[in-house]
């Protein structure tokens, strides 16, 4: 692809670019909408098991009284109907909990043939409630209830204080009505006032303060404070107040419970008034967004157009070095500057970074693969080079041999002379092979006192000549401050199904058997029954316990 081409695509990738970030900005607006959309269904639904909620609780007060043969049947059958009206509008919004209707013809068939004890008719309901219950708070996880979470969860709380309130109410009834069982009544209305406080604590805790506000404002009255008057008495002295019959009760209760569910309502208003705010916000902001947007597009569009045939007329002047730095890869080319225009300062700049880069690249190469002690290769080229060399060894199948020789006790040379001085030995000991070696071979440091050299195309016993003509030559040679060195030496040559780590193992396991047969020689690893004439030293060495050998190759 042409340089023209790359910058036509270029600025069709900057077109099509925020083509497609209009669109996304698009999707994510519509996924937000769509969550918001989703959360005013959902208060819909909230307000619709509401009103379930609180038509049960009514039905099972009314329940409750009738079956204790102190309500006309005919107020529990119009309760019955505004229950149904309220699950019609329920089953509306497809959250019906399951087995709802079941459980509760079941329940209302039992009340009509009598076989149904007062207390369990409360708890057949409270099922039923719970149910509902756990339906908003369900609803209140939801991913889409982020924008009003916490006001769908203390609604929640609200409704469960409202059901707990419902519970106490057909539990006094059938106390009344049962004197005789006043201690299940009471250990039932004890608990029953226990969950009542812990929901109104957790709804101050969820709670708006306006909310929290307007429960203090509109669950109060004499009849409210009469109901929780009553069942503070009861739980604390284990007695209803006197004279209080089922008829008061009931009403004063159920006042109460119509306190809490006109703050129900209110707190379905806040949720809906929020989200309706929301949409309205969102739909501004999605409006405004694309517009802004698409406006940003158009001028990006036009500007990428201009700016394109702009650039491509400057820079064929400068198209063929480019080309030929770039299919060449040779950072000491120059970029021919022939314009003063804006391309042409491009240009020089270009050629400035192509000097700095040229010798930073120089400089990288140099460090990445030179020990900074010795000047020599350090391990890492080493072994790039080895594997290479392997490489090429196992297609042409030509010789190879591998040397590696440390410093004999180099550790009393630090000990007694100290780094410094070792150092200044490492240094001379690595300029005087440099200097011996031919420039085929390929000499570096591996680590510490050791070195290793790579003898391309050389057989075992030309390698073992080449050591032992170096063994003798660092011998009689004279370092700075200590005097005469030895190092011992261990060769190995290239097999044919060697690779680079077998290759330097064998030469370690011979240059530990010449430490072990008593240093400054040279022992040459060969396979079994090869033979090794005219070599004193080599043969292949035993194979050493690992602390001796870990011992003799420290020392």
């Amino acid at each position: 692809m042409t340089l023209r081409q790359k910058i036509l695509l270029l600025g069709l990738t900057a077109i099509v670019g925020m083509a497609f970030g209009l669109w996304r900005q698009h999707i994510y607006h519509a996924a937000e909408l769509d969550a918001v959309e989703t959360m005013a269904r959902n208060g819909e639904a909230v307000a619709a098991l509401s009103a379930v909620a609180h038509e049960l609780q009514r039905e099972r007060g009314f329940t409750t009284y009738a079956l204790a043969g102190a309500l006309p049947p005919a107020t529990l059958a119009e309760e019955i109907a505004r229950t149904d009206a309220a699950l019609a509008r329920l089953d509306r919004t497809g959250l019906t909990p399951p087995n709802l209707r079941a459980i509760l013809a079941a329940l209302r068939q039992a009340v009509t043939t009598g076989d149904l004890a007062p207390l369990v008719a409360r708890d057949d309901f409270s099922v039923m409630l719970r149910m509902i219950i756990d339906e908003m708070a369900r609803l209140a996880r939801e991913p889409a209830a982020t924008l009003a979470r916490e006001e769908v969860a203390a609604h929640a709380h609200l409704v469960a204080m409202k059901e707990f309130l419902g519970q106490a109410r057909a539990t006094v009834v059938y106390w009344i009505a049962n004197p005789r069982d006043e201690r299940r009544a009471l250990d039932s209305l004890m608990r029953i006032k226990t969950l009542f406080d812990e929901e109104q604590r957790k709804f101050a805790l969820q709670a708006a303060p306006r909310l929290k506000e307007a429960l203090h404002a509109r669950f109060s009255g004499p009849e409210v404070e009469a109901t929780l008057e009553t069942l503070l008495l009861a739980v604390a002295d284990g007695r209803l107040p006197e004279r209080l019959d089922a008829r008061a009760w009931l009403a004063m209760a159920t006042v109460a419970i119509d306190r809490l569910f006109e703050l129900e309502n209110h707190s379905l208003r806040q949720i809906e008034a929020k989200v309706a705010s929301r949409l309205d916000e969102l739909r501004g902001e999605i409006t405004l967004g694309l517009a802004a947007t698409l406006a940003a597009t158009l001028f990006v569009a036009a500007l990428t157009l201009s700016a394109t045939v702009s650039l491509l007329r400057a820079l064929q002047r400068t198209l063929s070095g480019m080309e030929r730095i770039a299919a060449s890869r040779d950072f000491g080319s120059r970029i021919p500057v022939a314009a003063p225009d804006e391309i042409g300062r491009i240009a020089r700049s270009f050629n400035e970074l192509l000097e700095i880069a040229e010798g930073l690249l120089r400089e990288k190469e140099h460090l990445a693969a030179t020990d900074p002690l010795t000047g020599v290769s350090n391990r890492l080229r080493f072994a790039q080079v080895l594997a290479e060399e392997a490489r090429r060894k196992r297609r042409n199948k030509t010789p190879m041999a591998l040397v590696i020789f440390d410093i004999d006790r180099f550790k009393r040379i630090n000990d007694s002379f100290g780094h410094n001085v070792g150092d200044a030995v490492l240094k001379h000991l690595a300029q005087l092979v440099a200097a011996q070696i031919r420039s085929t071979d390929f000499f570096g440091r591996w680590g510490g006192e050791e070195f290793i050299l790579l003898l391309r195309d050389e057989s075992c016993d030309a390698a073992f000549a080449t050591a032992e003509k170096l063994r003798k030559l660092i011998a009689d040679a004279d370092f700075p401050s200590v005097g005469a060195i030895t190092c011992s030496f261990g060769v190995t040559a290239w097999q044919e199904d060697d690779t680079a780590t077998s290759l330097i193992a064998r030469a370690d396991e011979a240059l530990y058997a010449a430490k072990q047969n008593g240093r400054n020689r040279t022992t040459c690893d060969r396979p079994p029954g090869t033979g090794c004439p005219g070599l004193a030293a080599c043969g292949r060495p035993p194979v050493l316990p690992l602390a001796l050998a870990e011992a003799a190759h420290r020392d």
